[in-house]
């Protein structure tokens, strides 16, 4: 396998454990970053709480963010999925996949 390969492995590795544990947890905390930032902000989005603009009343409560988050992670993995289609070790079972370094702020 090339590095390539290896690199989309271990996302599609981690995208779906962190889809496990979001459809296993419906509680479980939201984290965020901001990319591009000069510093790097960490946000964590918990149930009962919603994020809300500085300039107007418009909120993202956490079922929506969590609504959104578990969708992105689904079309992501359908991508990867395509690419690696024929490579070894593309489909593990859930079972077979271990955490990363996931720590709960």
């Amino acid at each position: 396998m090339t590095d390539s390969i290896d690199a989309l492995h271990t996302e599609h590795h981690r995208l779906r454990m962190h889809l496990n544990l979001l459809e296993k947890d419906a509680t479980h905390p939201l984290d965020f970053t901001v990319e591009h930032a000069h510093t790097v902000p960490s946000l964590v989005l918990r149930q009962g709480q919603a994020l809300r603009s500085a300039h107007s009343s418009v909120r993202l409560d956490y079922d929506l963010m969590r609504q959104i988050v578990l969708e992105a992670l689904r079309a992501r993995i359908i991508a990867l999925e395509e690419k690696l289609h024929g490579t070894v070790g593309g489909n593990k079972p859930i079972e077979h996949l271990q955490y990363g370094d996931q720590t709960e702020a």
